[in-house]
């Protein structure tokens, strides 16, 4: 994929903008759907250093996540008091610990046998990541990687993006929707107005910024 956000210099602000700093409601809400087993394998592309890794760890999940900034996975373990042996890929550095193994590295080096016995793709704040012109890419990637229909929990973000740029980027529900037919369909869980929650946002010029959790299944074709 090509890349024009410089990701590595947005994760060494003081207060990146991808990071919630809390485990993410829609995730806690929405994650007994999936009806998933502890040791379950759990992905987590553009991962960051999202504290929803810690918490579906201790869950008894296997998380698996990717993420192009060293500063980022060095900072989740570091703030998670968790210790970590890095293992050299050909293309990734994978960072293990029990019950988390985080690769980085670009994603579009994410190979498929680092996923086996998935269960779950969980994307809080990677589709908004990716530009328009990468979205294809990211989502053949996607499905390359993980087993056919193997169901996904997204979270994705509706604003106007005259007013502002990104990341994180505009990716509409009808979008996420037609990115993924014919593989899956699509159930909108919840949608939220957040613009007031994100005053900074509001002061900028947005009127509206919708957030969307939205539960993707294998499509019977």
């Amino acid at each position: 994929m090509k890349q024009t956000v410089d990701w590595h210099s947005h994760w060494t602000r003081k207060s990146p903008g991808f990071h919630e700093g809390q485990v993410n409601s829609y995730l806690e809400q929405f994650l007994p759907l999936y009806k998933l087993q502890p040791g379950d394998t759990i992905f987590m592309p553009l991962c960051g250093k999202a504290v929803d890794i810690l918490w579906l760890s201790q869950q008894g999940y296997q998380v698996v996540g990717v993420e192009l900034s060293e500063v980022a996975i060095e900072s989740f373990f570091a703030e998670s008091d968790i210790d970590f042996v890095k293992v050299q890929h050909e293309n990734l550095v994978a960072y293990e610990s029990p019950g988390i193994t985080l690769y980085q590295g670009n994603y579009m080096n994410m190979q498929a046998d680092y996923l086996t016995g998935c269960k779950l793709v969980y994307d809080r704040a990677s589709i908004v990541a990716i530009e328009s012109f990468n979205r294809k890419s990211y989502k053949l990637k996607m499905l390359d990687i993980v087993s056919p229909g193997t169901p996904m929990l997204l979270v994705t973000l509706d604003y106007d993006q005259t007013v502002m740029q990104g990341p994180p980027f505009s990716v509409p529900v009808s979008e996420v929707e037609e990115l993924y037919l014919p593989e899956y369909q699509l159930e909108l869980l919840q949608s939220n107005e957040q613009i007031e929650e994100r005053p900074k946002w509001r002061e900028i010029g947005l009127g509206s910024l919708l957030e969307s959790a939205l539960r993707l299944t294998a499509n019977e074709v």
